[in-house]
Order: structure tokens, then C-alpha cells, then sequence
């Protein structure tokens, strides 16, 4: 438990004491690194342990223990440099913190082991530069299919409930990589506390039935040209002379369809877009697996779709799960906002 700092003046004061007293003034430093060190330690990782002010609060970065622990003038340099680490990007104090805090411990192992600390210092300048060139041979450009990965690994540990936006992080990387004013909309609720963003790929389209569901979460999708049977080979005539016939032709569609319907629910597939049409039968054989289905999409519209969410337009008979895309959010309510990658109101 940590009580944020009070007095400054006297605890100035009694620095000058530390000081005068210490054999060596570098020792302070060490001390205010150990404190440091042992504050914000157990906060790093996705296993990372919050904590708590006399007063309540939590605390759960780097930042927020450094401003909470009465800490003196030679633990500015942390500090300053973890401040700075806040102001640029607002995450990594809790790394931050911990690294600074244990290079000063560490060199004042060495010193006393009588390692010269200008010997000390080169050395960290060495190891500085072999760090970068090592960040810059893993460096590589991240697939579309890892990013959910990748987020979710940078927020662990920094949010008390990661799953609620990771899929909002994500389609916010793949869809606003050139925001449009139409795309984004400011909501602010009655009695809320300020306002809200919402970002989506807004769209006039419904859905094919109204028994579809109208809204859902972290959704793959698949972009199609059409939804509809196979027809027959031009060097083929089919002559249909009897009402068994008409019947065996259509099911054989329906047997399509139903194959095809099986295929998306095999995949995980929770929403279609189809450039032409979505046939009735295969429709209904979707809104009863709780698949939502959109027909007649522009292509204009499939390319920003395309974009938005990682999906690749194919025909029905070739679709994989390469081809599949990832919404966040798919929405068909009557909700005037809508969240991520898609959103269709």
C-alpha cells in the first residue's frame, strides 16, 4: 500500500541529510531504483498484479505507482523518462520503469565489483545499439490473420477487461487506414460522461430476411459474387417433360444450397455479402443457422468491405478459410451508431 507524496519541502530537506551522510551521493540513486524496482515489478506481464492506494484507487501501470510512491530528486531521471514514455504513447511505463530501474541497480553491482562507471556506461551504449539491430532483423510486416494476436498480446496486462476491445483495436488498424467523416459518428449518452466515438464502415444495405439476427460480435465473414445454384453447361440441354422432373430439378438445387449453408456453418461463417443475388431457399436456410446474409452489395462497396475486414471476394463452390473476413461488430439494428470493421444501419 502506497500514500501519494505530501511533502515535497521536507522530504527535499531530508535528501540533503541522505546526502551528506552517503559516502558515495550514486548510492541514492540505487536506492530510489530498488524502491522502483520492487514497486512496479509485480505489475509486469499478463499475470501482472494490480494495486491499491490508501485511498482506493487502483493502480495499474508504471506511471501510476511512480506518481503514488514518495520518491526523491535522484529518481528523476526515472521518472522523467517514464513521463515522456507516457506522453508519446501511452502505454510501456510499467516496461519502462522496470528496465531503467534495474540498469542503475545493475550498475551499481558492477561499481562495486570496481568496474569503472565510464566502462559501465559504455557497455550499456553497446548493448543499446545490439538491442535495436536485433529489433530491426525481427521486424516484419504482420498477416492480417496475426494482428488479433498482436493486440491482444500489447494489452495484456494493461486492461482490466482486454476481450471488450481487442476486436474494436483490430478494426480500427484494418478499416480507418484514411478516415472519411461519414464513417465516424460522436455519440454522447444522457447522463454519460463526455462523449463517445464510434467508428464503423457505415452501409445501405439489410438484410435478406428479417428472421436473420440483427446484430453480432467478432464475426467472420465471407464476400461472394452470388448466392445461388449452379447452372447447368452450355452443351447441355435439359428437357423437363413431367412434374417428377421439375421436382428432381429443384432439389437438386435445394441439395446445393443446403451444402453450401453447411459449409458456412462448418466454417464459422456469421455473415455473407453478395454482389448478385442471395437465392430464397439458401437465405432461409441461413437465417435458421443464424447467419446474416446482404444481396445486391455495389462493387464499389465490396472493394471498401474487402478492405475493412481482411475478406477476399470469391465464388461460392471455391470459398475457404483464407477467403474469410473479421468484423468486430455487425450491425442491422435500429441503433443510430454502430462499433468496427462493419456496420450496416
Amino acid at each position: 500500500m502506497q500514500i501519494p507524496i505530501t511533502g515535497s519541502i521536507e522530504m527535499f530537506n531530508l535528501y540533503k541529510q541522505d546526502i551528506h551522510r552517503a559516502r558515495k551521493p550514486t548510492k541514492l540513486w540505487y536506492k530510489e531504483a530498488k524502491k522502483i524496482e520492487s514497486s512496479v515489478s509485480t505489475l509486469l506481464g499478463p499475470n501482472g498484479m494490480h494495486k491499491m492506494t490508501e485511498d482506493g484507487e487502483i493502480l495499474t501501470s508504471g506511471k501510476d505507482v511512480l506518481d503514488n510512491i514518495e520518491l526523491g530528486p535522484m529518481a528523476e531521471p526515472i521518472t522523467e523518462s517514464v513521463n515522456a514514455q507516457y506522453r508519446e504513447f501511452g502505454d510501456g511505463t510499467t516496461s519502462l520503469a522496470l528496465l531503467l530501474s534495474r540498469l542503475i541497480s545493475k550498475a551499481n553491482e558492477l561499481s562495486a565489483e570496481g568496474v569503472p562507471m565510464p566502462m559501465i556506461i559504455s557497455g550499456y551504449r553497446k548493448a543499446m545499439d545490439a538491442a535495436i539491430s536485433a529489433v530491426e532483423m525481427e521486424t516484419r510486416k504482420i498477416d492480417r490473420k496475426d494482428i488479433e494476436r498482436v493486440i491482444r498480446h500489447s494489452v495484456s496486462g494493461s486492461s482490466a477487461d482486454e476481450d471488450a476491445i481487442v476486436s474494436v483495436i483490430r478494426d480500427s488498424i484494418l478499416f480507418l487506414k484514411e478516415p472519411d467523416e461519414d464513417n465516424i459518428t460522436i455519440l454522447t449518452e444522457q447522463g454519460g460522461e463526455g462523449s463517445e466515438v464510434i467508428m464503423g464502415l457505415k452501409m445501405d444495405y439489410n438484410r435478406v430476411r428479417d428472421d436473420m439476427p440483427e446484430k453480432m460480435y467478432d464475426v467472420k465473414i465471407a464476400l461472394l459474387d452470388k448466392v445461388a445454384p449452379r447452372k447447368a453447361s452450355l452443351d447441355m440441354k435439359l428437357s423437363i417433360t413431367s412434374r417428377e422432373a421439375y421436382r428432381a430439378a429443384a432439389e437438386m438445387e435445394r441439395n446445393q444450397m443446403k451444402e453450401f449453408v453447411g459449409k458456412l456453418e462448418e466454417m464459422g461463417v456469421g455473415a455473407v455479402f453478395s454482389e448478385g443475388e442471395v437465392d430464397a431457399r439458401a437465405a432461409e436456410m441461413m437465417a435458421k443457422k443464424g447467419i446474416m446474409g446482404f444481396e445486391k452489395v455495389k462493387g464499389d462497396d465490396m472493394k471498401e468491405i474487402a478492405e475493412a475486414t481482411g475478406a477476399q471476394k470469391i465464388n461460392m463452390t471455391s470459398l475457404s478459410e483464407n477467403d474469410l473476413g473479421f468484423v468486430g461488430i455487425l450491425d442491422d439494428s435500429q441503433e443510430e451508431g454502430c462499433i468496427g470493421g462493419v456496420c450496416v444501419t
